[in-house]
């Protein structure tokens, strides 16, 4: 009985100090902000496809 008392008690404890739902969505706002504010990173040009050598004729 006591270890669930210690465990019912260390979960409240946790729940009582997590953040308001609303600050943690606030927050990942701000970073998608930040995010869209960057330059994208520029990708290569793709190579075009080398052309094979004609094969001789014997």
């Amino acid at each position: 009985m006591q270890r669930l008392s210690s465990v019912l008690t260390r979960v409240r404890a946790e729940t009582k100090s997590a953040k308001d739902p609303q600050t943690i969505f606030r927050e990942f706002l701000a970073h998608l902000a930040g995010a869209q504010r960057k330059p994208a990173a520029r990708r290569a040009a793709p190579k075009p496809p080398r052309k094979r050598a004609a094969k001789r004729a014997k």
